[in-house]
């Protein structure tokens, strides 16, 4: 039961930022939906949950590298620069991540209860493998806009004693996370596990 009410919620926090930024500027998509995309990503460790416990069918690690790298996204490269809240790129990251959700939430719904629907059991895998690759896509290239933002303000670096003489520079960390999360994603996506 509490399985089921968790995925309606977050199915419909989701309808609700697809709703908002179906009728906001592309600009302010950030100010207007992050709250609630806040809250879904919260919701969202239920996912790695579920799927421990064996209450949907995805894999564990898929599903926990998913909720970690969209926590990087909207937390970290998002929340934290203040630089990138206005941007397009915010735009497509949350209307690709709402529009795969509206199709994703339905199915797991429905598997949950026990009951199946034909048109949207073959619809969500095949909106799954257009979208994946865009959305992977969209979220490299917010990673690829904050790195300068990030080499610029040291956020998030780690300095290192002066007898060293350098630092941990956080967008090296972003760099790698966007080589294997790419790897990671492409090695899903053909994995053909939606």
């Amino acid at each position: 039961a509490v399985c089921r009410v968790y995925i309606c919620v977050y199915c419909v926090c989701l309808l609700y930022v697809m709703c908002v930024l179906c009728v906001g500027s592309l600009y302010s998509a950030f100010s207007s939906c992050a709250q609630v995309l806040y809250c879904c990503q919260v919701l969202a460790v239920l996912e790695v949950v579920n799927a421990v416990l064996g209450l949907v069918k995805t894999p564990v690690f898929p599903a926990m590298i998913q909720v970690m790298g969209r926590n990087v996204i909207l937390f970290v490269v998002f929340g934290s620069l203040t630089e990138m809240q206005g941007r397009s790129v915010a735009f497509y990251v949350f209307y690709l991540w709402s529009s795969v959700e509206v199709f994703r939430c339905p199915f797991y719904m429905l598997t949950v209860i026990g009951k199946e629907w034909r048109t949207l059991s073959w619809l969500w895998p095949a909106v799954w493998v257009l979208l994946y690759p865009l959305t992977t896509v969209a979220e490299a290239v917010a990673v690829l806009q904050a790195l300068p933002v990030f080499d610029e303000t040291g956020l998030f670096s780690v300095p290192l004693p002066e007898t060293v003489g350098f630092y941990i520079s956080f967008s090296f960390s972003l760099r790698l996370y966007l080589l294997l999360t790419l790897f990671g994603k492409m090695k899903h996506l053909l994995s053909g596990h939606a």
